[in-house]
């Protein structure tokens, strides 16, 4: 994969998705950034509560459980027990 030219949806420059950072997203199952590292460091200081968790149920084996993130609608999400397992099996691989 080569390194990719992104324009940002914020501040509308140019940024470069290096092949190191697509290798990284894409092992964790995350979509391509929007947003370049400034403006993805600045909405992060700015989202509410720093400590913030959202509850979810994991699409793995039903539990309760709560994220650090806010889970988004069509994407899989993972009690902690299942992410480590997931994590151990990628490690391993």
């Amino acid at each position: 994969m080569p390194d990719v030219e992104i324009p940002c949806v914020q501040c509308k420059e140019i940024f470069i998705f290096t092949e190191k950072d697509q290798e990284l997203f894409y092992q964790r199952n995350m979509m391509t950034p929007q947003r370049c590292p400034r403006c993805r460091s600045k909405k992060a200081a700015a989202s509410a509560e720093p400590n913030a968790r959202f509850e979810i149920v994991c699409d793995n084996c039903g539990k309760h459980d709560t994220v650090p993130f806010q889970p988004k609608v069509g994407r899989s999400v993972m009690c902690k027990d299942c992410y480590e397992a997931s994590r151990s099996r990628m490690r391993a691989a």
